[in-house]
């Protein structure tokens, strides 16, 4: 397999927790592997194994309700490290699903001179949880260059330094001049960029692709600004709630209730676990103006960005409450 999951570090955990039957629940790209993985973990006497087959988009996304239904013993969530802002409260064991990808010389090479022709000198250097290993050898590679390298710490003890999430970029929070991220796809790179308004080059260990992707950020960007001008005037506001354990944050629920009611506003709050267009549509209604998501900043971004009225994050809400708009502010 072409990524690490500790299944001795599992099997042993198997045993010291005297579990029975067992959930494995993992992202889209991982469940690839889940049946391979069972069969590896057999060898783990008396454990039933389970393999959760709905959708995971992150460790904010656990499978508590699945898991009590079929009332095993524990989760065992693949791919991702404890979410920042919420701990499951159903016994959980995360494997952080390590990538055993390396970059070559050829894209190391690539990498130093893209950032020359920036004419850049401070380098902060992120990744996901699976490609944290490859941070210290960019590095020290790019030390070797002569470049000053930024390494910035994570908002939890859970994730590595130059971890980022979709929705956190905490230690990407440094005084950089431009953003290395290592990842797969430009979900990530993309987040970088709005959180931070700086250019980001994005590193690819799966296709070896070295890319600057500031111009699809500006792109991005112009949109999101587009529909917060639009929700400017907005009268009525729907406040999305999620229901996804990591995603129902009551606190910011009421906060922005208050304040838009503050200022005039009508406000209605509606839970949505899985929210979609379609979702959004029939709840619609010609005197609904606008939407703030307080469950996952992405979907307004990468999903619901084209959708008739204004679908926002809740940073872009506090900009219109606040009447500021610079600077952009992602994702909370």
């Amino acid at each position: 397999m072409s990524y690490f999951f500790d299944e001795e570090y599992l099997k042993s955990e198997l045993i010291r927790r005297k579990v029975k039957r067992v959930l494995l629940q993992f992202p889209e790209g991982l469940r690839y592997f889940s049946t391979e993985i069972v069969e590896r973990l057999r060898s783990v006497p008396d454990v039933e194994f389970i393999i959760s087959g709905e959708p995971s988009w992150g460790a904010c996304d656990i499978a508590e309700d699945e898991a009590s239904l079929l009332k095993v013993d524990l989760i065992v969530h693949f791919g991702h490290s404890p979410y920042t802002w919420y701990y499951p409260k159903f016994p959980t064991l995360f494997v952080k699903a390590e990538s055993k990808l390396e970059l070559s010389q050829e894209v190391l090479e690539r990498l130093a001179a893209s950032l020359n022709d920036l004419k850049v000198k401070r380098v902060a250097l992120t990744s996901t949880v699976q490609h944290g290993k490859l941070i210290p050898v960019i590095r020290d590679f790019l030390t070797g260059k002569g470049f000053e390298i930024l390494v910035g710490k994570p908002s939890s003890p859970f994730m590595g330094d130059g971890q980022v999430l979709g929705c956190d970029y905490k230690s990407a929070m440094v005084d950089a001049d431009v953003h290395v991220n290592v990842s797969g796809g430009v979900f990530h790179s993309l987040g970088l960029g709005l959180a931070t308004g700086k250019p980001v080059i994005k590193v690819d260990p799966y296709t070896g692709s070295v890319e600057d992707i500031s111009p699809q950020v500006f792109k991005v960007l112009k949109i999101r600004y587009s529909k917060i001008m639009e929700a400017m005037d907005s009268n009525t506001w729907v406040i999305i709630q999620g229901l996804k354990v990591g995603q129902n944050r009551p606190l910011m629920v009421k906060s922005l209730e208050s304040r838009l009611r503050s200022l005039g506003k009508r406000t209605f709050v509606v839970t949505s676990k899985v929210l979609t267009k379609d979702s959004l549509r029939n709840l619609d209604r010609s005197y609904i103006d606008a939407f703030v998501v307080t469950s996952c900043p992405r979907l307004p971004t990468d999903d619901l960005y084209s959708y008739e009225k204004p679908v926002l994050t809740p940073g872009e809400a506090k900009m219109i409450i606040t009447n500021k708009l610079e600077p952009y502010i992602f994702p909370w």
